[in-house]
């Protein structure tokens, strides 16, 4: 009896390590703060009867390990897509574990099929967001309807073609780049050839709005700001490599058509 019980406790706790690595490999790679991964594991942890644990979240991986036994988990982050909607329904899923209001399967059942959801948005969705956009950044930065007409133009094939660069190199920074020198010289060819009362500068700075990595950028700060001075760090330098990727192909662009 003894026996069975002692296998039961460790199912469960492997069950409940599984759960705590499911829902911190979902946060990592949809883009949530590296605060909010420790947090969301050490809850979970603490709401199944785990108190001395450790969890260390990272851009690249997760850590989670029990004091006292030799229980340690790793997980390596090797793609991360940015997703909102998934990083929330997540943290209900931790919620409702953390309330009772769901038992460990169940919040691994839910776990697992949120883990094979897809992003909520495709790529045609995508560009068509980017090109809608784009115009009314135009506009607010000063610009007329002409302007705002060219930064849509640019927008549409500047965005198409970075997702199809991403598609094949995967690097961040390769794909901004050469979105930036295709909207960039489309700024160019619409200012000086299409006969309307049109400036190339309005139209880059509507056009590179889509490209800016906000998210990044904020969770960066936010990361920075509760002590993950590593992690926020390399985020931070991630968003500036990327930003000065798009200053890089507008230059050229720019260049190419004095």
């Amino acid at each position: 009896m003894a026996e069975n019980i002692s296998m039961k406790e460790e199912k469960d706790l492997n069950l409940a390590v599984d759960v705590i690595m499911l829902a911190g490999t979902l946060l990592l790679q949809s883009g949530s703060e590296i605060y909010r991964v420790e947090d969301t594991m050490i809850r979970i942890a603490h709401s199944q009867g785990i108190m001395d644990c450790n969890a260390l979240a990272m851009p690249v991986a997760i850590f989670f390990s029990i004091e006292n036994t030799n229980i340690s988990r790793m997980k390596r982050n090797i793609h991360m897509n940015y997703n909102i909607e998934k990083v929330c329904d997540v943290n209900q899923v931790s919620r409702q574990l953390v309330s009772g209001a769901i038992s460990l399967e169940e919040a691994f059942e839910q776990l697992r099929t949120l883990k094979s959801k897809k992003v909520p948005y495709n790529k045609k969705e995508l560009i068509t967001a980017a090109t809608l956009s784009a115009p009314f950044f135009s506009i607010m930065f000063g610009g007329n309807f002409y302007d705002a007409i060219g930064a849509g133009v640019a927008t549409l094939f500047g965005f198409s073609f970075s997702l199809y660069v991403d598609k094949y190199i995967r690097i961040p920074f390769v794909s901004a780049f050469a979105g930036a020198f295709v909207f960039g010289l489309l700024a160019q060819v619409w200012a000086r050839y299409s006969g309307f009362d049109s400036t190339a500068d309005l139209i880059i700075a509507g056009a590179v709005m889509p490209f800016v990595p906000g998210i990044a950028l904020t969770n960066s700060v936010r990361d920075i700001m509760t002590n993950h001075i590593n992690s926020g760090m390399s985020k931070l330098f991630e968003s500036l490599l990327i930003t000065l990727a798009l200053g890089a192909g507008t230059s050229v662009a720019l260049v190419l058509m004095k």
